[in-house]
């Protein structure tokens, strides 16, 4: 875990480990496989929350607010690849690189 600096207040942000976003994604993938609709929708903070402390027992995480925090970044970068999708770039698996013309990435930069 790193912590660091705030811009916005003075206060501290928290970086998660790779470790720890695998296991949040683990725990994401057992609600969807394993539980009904309502249960997603009720106490999946919580389930997510037990999960992270079955793998870290000394953990600090807490559902609010480092769950959610990490969910909204998620939301946002998912977002940000849809409009890079629906403006023509597509990804190149070998390099791990956007391949695009420099006319398509002027158009996502506009529309993000």
């Amino acid at each position: 875990m790193e912590v660091g600096n705030n811009n916005q207040g003075g206060g501290t942000r928290r970086i998660w480990s790779i470790h720890e976003e695998q296991v949040l994604m683990l725990a994401f993938k057992d609600l969807v496989a394993h539980g009904s609709d309502n249960d997603f929708r009720n106490g999946y903070l919580v389930r997510c929350e037990n999960a992270m402390k079955v793998a870290f027992p000394n953990t600090d995480l807490l559902a609010v607010p480092h769950i959610t925090s990490n969910i909204i970044a998620w939301k946002k970068s998912y977002g940000n690849v849809l409009t890079a999708q629906s403006s023509g770039v597509g990804f190149n698996t070998m390099t791990s690189e956007l391949d695009c013309i420099d006319e398509q990435w002027e158009g996502v930069l506009r529309e993000s």
